[in-house]
């Protein structure tokens, strides 16, 4: 009898350990829930305008770009939708996403920025999605960044440290795409040479 108590009492406090290791839910409150769907309506902006370059773009690089682009960050959408139905939230919060944030600053672009890709001239479309694209992607890694100043979960701190190399990445492919149109890129000097490593030429 005292062996059957002593190991139901290991069982229990295993069980307890167990219970207190597991990561609670986020709150609706936290930084992870409000990370999850702040950088996930940023991302289906850039996931809009690449699917409209995607099908317009004359550029084989450009378009290889929107579809790149378009793949990844539905693809982390979806990860951070499965996310919030784990934790037993909302899609969608009480605030709109990004409330209180400068949408500029986080490289937001704004309505008839998107509708122009569909209507500029394609050369033109393609210069303008590589603008706003570069901008949008500046502002997804300040968002990142500023986010894992206040994350604590192993998973969503994994993921913006992700976010924040694979938009750097592609930030250099496209001040590479800018430079090769002439287009002044801020904090690089015109005239750059055109064969930057890791880039392929037609």
């Amino acid at each position: 009898m005292t062996r059957v108590l002593a190991w139901s009492l290991i069982l229990l406090a295993a069980a307890a350990a167990l219970v207190l290791a597991w990561p609670r839910p986020p709150a609706e409150s936290s930084a992870e829930v409000t990370f999850a769907r702040d950088m996930s309506a940023h991302h289906l902006q850039a996931v809009g305008m690449s699917v409209t370059l995607f099908r317009r773009a004359a550029d084989p690089e450009v378009r290889r770009l929107a579809q790149d682009i378009m793949l990844t960050q539905q693809a982390q959408v979806g990860q951070m939708s499965g996310w919030l139905m784990a934790w037993d939230r909302p899609q969608a919060g009480a605030r709109p996403p990004m409330a209180g944030m400068d949408r500029a600053a986080m490289g937001l672009a704004t309505p008839a920025q998107e509708a122009s890709l569909e209507t500029l001239p394609v050369r033109a479309a393609e210069t303008q999605f590589l603008r706003l694209m570069r901008r949008h992607h500046a502002g997804g890694v300040a968002m990142a960044q500023a986010a894992l100043e206040h994350l604590r979960r192993p998973e969503t701190r994994a993921f913006a440290s992700r976010v924040v190399v694979a938009q750097r990445a592609e930030l250099g492919v496209l001040d590479h795409l800018l430079l090769q149109r002439g287009v002044a890129v801020p904090g690089l000097p015109t005239g750059a040479p055109e064969n930057m490593p890791g880039m392929s030429h037609p």
